[in-house]
């Protein structure tokens, strides 16, 4: 197996094996219990994940984490007020949806995202605001609108 197939391969090992996860909680009825706590760590976890990333601006948390885990592939839109993020297709969310329809946006994406944008802005004070306008789960495409306050 030559290593584009074989990273491909680890791409949807990791997308179906979280998409598991997260219908396994909502079955067990403790999905948004565990998004609630995943939630509480996300600021300590966010400046290991850009470090480890090599994550410096906000547009990188968006490319990076595509690359790495194949799972959306966002487009960035810079607007007047921050940045609008789309994306079109999602691995994660077509497990999910094939394992029983959970949504793993907030917990396993849409969160530790802005949480990691929030984390960027703030070592230079700024501060910023989110709008989950729609996700993959329940329409044609995952939108987030970023408010940048300088």
């Amino acid at each position: 197996m030559d290593t584009k197939t074989r990273f491909s391969v680890l791409q949807n090992t990791y997308a179906a094996a979280v998409a598991e996860a997260v219908n396994t909680y909502h079955a067990f009825g403790k999905l948004e219990a565990v998004v609630e706590h995943k939630s509480k760590r996300l600021e300590q976890s966010a400046s290991y994940m850009i470090e480890q990333l090599g994550v410096s601006s906000v547009e990188d948390v968006f490319t990076k984490l595509s690359e790495l885990f194949g799972c959306a592939r966002w487009q960035i839109e810079k607007t007047a007020d921050g940045f609008i993020a789309t994306a079109d297709t999602c691995r994660l969310c077509a497990f999910s949806k094939k394992m029983g329809g959970a949504s793993p946006c907030r917990g396993w994406c849409i969160d530790p995202m802005t949480a990691m944008i929030r984390n960027i802005l703030s070592k230079e004070n700024i501060e910023s605001s989110f709008r989950l306008e729609s996700t993959l789960m329940d329409q044609s495409q995952c939108r987030l609108h970023i408010t940048v306050i300088a």
